[in-house]
């Protein structure tokens, strides 16, 4: 499939859509060559708004903590800083597919 004109936002779609495993924002900014982290984040999260009116959905896994053990629950696609129990920094960032509904 030739990508050359599709929009980045259409990327992310497309890689999330048919990886076999769950990637993080690091994952994508090394495939589609994408400079910050946070403009994956902002793409994913408005890949999913509009996944409400839309035949797909984006899964979520979310942030854990390497330390403890917490499970983050997050509104917006983003990795935390630390961990609000344990304070450690060690954290496993969210993880995210596309699927069809």
């Amino acid at each position: 499939m030739n990508t050359e004109f599709l929009t980045t936002r259409e990327k992310v779609f497309l890689l999330l859509k048919y990886s076999e495993d769950p990637l993080t924002a690091k994952d994508i900014m090394k495939a589609l060559d994408i400079k910050k982290e946070k403009e994956v984040y902002d793409h994913i999260y408005h890949l999913a708004k509009s996944a409400k009116r839309k035949n797909y959905v984006v899964i979520l896994f979310p942030p854990k903590c390497e330390n403890c053990g917490y499970i983050f629950s997050i509104d917006m696609p983003k990795k935390p800083s630390k961990c609000p129990i344990c304070k450690s920094e060690r954290i496993i960032p969210p993880k995210f597919l596309i699927r069809e509904k």
